[in-house]
């Protein structure tokens, strides 16, 4: 009962954390829009797999790779910052409409563009470890099969907030034109872009209003 107890729990963990509007959500609902559902889908999938990493460390309280993820924060941000700048550039120089056939290739792409960005936050651990003691679930490490059933959950309830996600995009693509769908795409590449560059200006002054916000908090470096 007490694995069911933390697979549930999971799921709401992962669910909470995957709902904030960010990047990977505007990429999510681009992709989605100018191409298909499954590429919209396959980029929620690697956020997904991404968020499932870190609620394995914060799970086991693996400490030697949080410290790594805290020490290392300006090379994490850095490299996010940066992607996300490029991708930015690529939306914005790219063609809205692409083919609606499924591309391998480029799914592989969509999937690890949003794990990458996903993954070089390291505020998502923070943030799994706050939801995780709020929901009364920070023992998971003591058992393996409390901690399976809490990764697992956490893996679900991401996933079913993509799909979801991308699925409500599926059904908007209907009403959206062309013209429409030129302008989505400009905006999301904007949304995107300030994202980056707001992370490195967080990676190169963290001490500045903007570090102050987007940061992680003090204690978590010490």
């Amino acid at each position: 009962m007490e694995p069911l107890f933390f697979f549930l729990k999971g799921i709401v963990a992962g669910f909470v954390v995957a709902v904030p509007v960010g990047p990977v959500a505007m990429m999510c609902i681009q992709r989605t829009l100018a191409t298909n559902i499954i590429s919209g889908y396959t980029t929620g999938f690697g956020a997904a797999f991404a968020d499932t990493l870190y609620a394995i460390v914060a799970a086991y309280g693996i400490s030697f790779i949080a410290d790594i993820l805290f020490t290392n924060d300006f090379w994490f941000r850095l490299i996010g910052g940066i992607i996300l700048c490029l991708m930015a550039a690529r939306m914005l120089s790219a063609p809205p409409v692409e083919a609606a056939a499924p591309d391998t290739g480029k799914l592989f792409g969509d999937f690890v563009s949003a794990l990458v960005i996903t993954g070089t936050n390291p505020i998502t651990l923070i943030a799994f470890g706050v939801i995780f003691t709020s929901i009364g679930v920070a023992t998971a490490g003591e058992k393996h099969e409390w901690a399976e059933a809490l990764i697992a959950g956490v893996f679900v309830g991401s996933a079913v907030w993509w799909a979801m996600l991308s699925g409500l995009a599926a059904i908007c693509r209907r009403w959206v034109g062309e013209l429409s769908l030129t302008w989505i795409s400009r905006i999301s590449a904007l949304v995107i872009l300030t994202c980056g560059v707001l992370i490195l200006i967080a990676a190169a002054a963290p001490n500045s209003p903007i570090g102050s916000i987007i940061g992680l908090p003090n204690q978590a470096l010490q």
